[in-house]
């Protein structure tokens, strides 16, 4: 078995990657300032030096012993990725069953088999999860997309190496270039039309690692471009890999023509480093060498340790993700010393006896995957309480014969179709959430009811809305789409339109997307004139304000905090409320109150939430639940009894309206 000389630059290189991915999921700031904003280039830089690696590998068995067998390659595999991440993966599930709502824990189990079967890239693309969202964050073994991408890798180009280096031997350093322009030219083509696919696509990131290859094929055949000065080359890389770190960030289009910086600097550190050099004075120091060497623990542990922290419900504080990182740096250490490094020897444990405790354990979270989802979850480990608030999905409430109404681009639900009077219920998920109970309220009145609510869209006719990384049009908001809502009020004679949305959103600074108009005008001046336009054309307008909106998942806290033995809940919710202040509530959304203060007409009617959730007298507080029922079913989203609660608000303001 050949055993490529070893490199302690390569292992400083994987402790840089390695922290850099840990400290952006951990979310560093500095007066507001994300430290290590591209932190997610660490990825980049492990699939570069896992394809220098393995081709290594490859190519000297087959140059020198021409014996290559996939049968052993494949058993070091297993024997290097297998056992440690079945072992996160499996202490993962005690804290799961401790931390994760029923809804959650039914999507984690999913991601276990995901994960044990190399598929979790596309499994987490499949779920509509966006990388650097705030709730992907909340999913333990999200992390694991990029193994699954680099053991696809695994499992095929070998087999590929095999073939060319039989049949077309003379053509193997084209078929490498061929290969590598490929999969840049996919990459490059499909993060211009969908960027969440690309980023979790194999075929997206092949040409990072096949720059690794191209790197081991250059240097095992004695092919080393030589130029001038390039002893600097290494620590031009490394300044290149910094510059990643430090100055991309979420709105970067990546994987793309810029995701050439961080891997040509892997590339010349690899390709130039020497022991006379900088870069690798630097990287080969002890303690980038040692955190290199359990950089695949730290890999592992880092996620689920702080995805089950946030997942309590609180948000962590630079204290609490101080201990996380000790933890992680301890349990690393204990796994690296414990499961890799004993398993990587063969005298450790025979492959037979691996073979048989891994097909032992791959059966065991088949078997649990089975149980969680015919057990929603395993619903019933939290409160009986918690158990019957958080069964419902409003989102998916409302539908007809062509499915559920939520997200469609045209083609709206139209319930009845035959009255006079429409009401349009108009906003995104915050109003979504609302149309069954609202519905339920108007179900025996003589008007028709139409749904149109899409995630992330409100109503700003004569408006583009842009992905902000690729400038195209955001792919439920079209302004098509725009013109087909105004054509469906303005058909109608008596339309009543109910307007809201979470506009602190919309409006605010901390978005990905950006507006267009040929106008010279802000959002939210679009929304009051379109607003004014409808109400010139004597339609009916009912403003929702902004929903009050806490800093926790109201679900989530409880479900930690209210022990499952507790047989008086009221008496509990009563002693216990989480509360967060009403002046909180109006400096987030002080520009929107003041716009939509403006708006009189003697067609509108104002709904103002905060009345219904505060206490606007003397204690001046928010509340998210009361003695018997959760308002909210996360930080934002009103729960079935607070859309109850706002609908007969909405509804005793309309009746009259409805019933004239």
């Amino acid at each position: 078995m050949i055993k490529l000389s070893y490199r302690p630059e390569i292992d400083g290189l994987r402790a840089l990657a390695v922290i850099a991915v840990i400290l952006y999921h951990v979310e560093v700031f500095y007066k507001d300032l994300k430290i290590f904003s591209g932190g997610f280039i660490g990825v980049d830089i492990f699939f570069v030096i896992s394809g220098y690696l393995i081709t290594s590998l490859i190519i000297k068995e087959i140059n020198l012993e021409n014996n290559f067998s996939l049968k052993n390659f494949y058993k070091r595999r297993i024997k290097r990725i297998i056992p440690a991440l079945f072992a996160v993966i499996t202490t993962s599930i005690i804290f799961a069953w401790i931390y994760l709502t029923p809804n959650s824990f039914l999507q984690y189990s999913n991601s276990i088999i995901a994960s044990v079967f190399f598929f979790s890239n596309y499994f987490f693309y499949f779920q509509d999860l966006v990388y650097n969202a705030e709730s992907s964050l909340l999913k333990p073994l999200l992390h694991t997309w990029s193994l699954a991408v680099e053991e696809q890798f695994y499992i095929f180009f070998p087999i590929f190496v095999i073939i060319i280096f039989k049949f077309f031997k003379k053509k193997f350093f084209l078929s490498f270039i061929i290969l590598f322009i490929l999969s840049f030219l996919i990459s490059f083509f499909v993060t211009s039309n969908n960027p969440s696919l690309s980023f979790f696509s194999s075929f997206s990131r092949g040409w990072e690692l096949l720059a690794g290859s191209l790197i081991a094929y250059s240097e095992i055949n004695n092919k080393r471009v030589r130029i001038p000065f390039e002893n600097f080359l290494p620590f031009i890389g490394l300044c290149l890999i910094f510059y990643s770190f430090f100055f991309f960030n979420n709105n970067t289009i990546h994987p793309s023509l810029i995701t050439l910086i961080p891997i040509i600097g892997v590339s010349l550190i690899i390709y130039y480093s020497n022991s006379g050099e900088y870069a690798y004075k630097i990287l080969s120091n002890k303690i980038f060498v040692s955190t290199g060497l359990i950089s695949y623990s730290l890999y592992l542990w880092h996620f689920p340790i702080f995805a089950f922290a946030r997942n309590r419900g609180k948000d962590l504080s630079d204290y609490d993700k101080l201990e996380l990182l000790l933890l992680t740096i301890v349990l690393s250490i204990i796994s690296y010393f414990i499961i890799e490094r004993p398993f990587r020897r063969s005298t450790f444990l025979s492959f037979k006896y691996l073979s048989a405790i891994l097909i032992f354990l791959i059966s065991f979270f088949i078997f649990f995957n089975y149980h969680s989802n015919k057990n929603n979850g395993f619903e019933d480990r939290i409160h009986v309480f918690l158990k019957n608030s958080q069964r419902a999905n409003l989102w998916e409430k409302m539908s007809d014969d062509k499915g559920v109404c939520f997200d469609r681009v045209n083609d709206f639900c139209n319930y009845k179709k035959i009255e006079e009077k429409s009401i349009f219920l108009i906003g995104d998920s915050h109003m979504e959430v609302l149309s069954e109970s609202f519905y339920k309220k108007i179900e025996k009145d003589p008007v028709n009811f139409i749904s149109i609510n899409r995630g992330g869209c409100i109503y700003l006719p004569n408006f583009y809305k842009l992905y902000l990384k690729t400038k195209k049009e955001y792919h439920n908001c079209t302004f098509e789409s725009k013109q087909i809502i105004d054509k469906l009020i303005f058909d109608q004679k008596n339309s009543i339109v109910i307007l809201g949305g979470n506009f602190k959103e919309h409006f605010g600074e901390n978005i990905n997307w950006e507006y267009k108009t040929d106008a010279n005008l802000e959002p939210i001046e679009v929304f009051k004139n379109s607003i004014n336009y409808l109400l010139k054309n004597d339609v009916k307008v009912l403003l929702v304000y902004p929903i009050p909106s806490v800093d926790f998942d109201v679900v989530k806290r409880l479900m930690n905090e209210i022990p499952k033995s507790s047989f008086n809940v009221s008496k509990y919710l009563k002693n216990n409320k989480l509360t967060t202040e009403l002046k909180d509530y109006f400096d987030q959304n002080k520009n929107i109150l003041n716009i939509f203060n403006s708006i009189n007409h003697p067609n509108l009617i104002k709904v103002f939430p905060e009345k219904i959730f505060c206490d606007t007298g003397i204690s001046k507080k928010c509340f998210t639940h009361d003695e018997k029922n959760i308002f909210y079913s996360d930080k934002q989203h009103l729960a079935l009894k607070g859309t109850e609660m706002l609908a007969n608000e909405i509804y005793s303001k309309l009746k009259i309206l409805i019933r004239d």
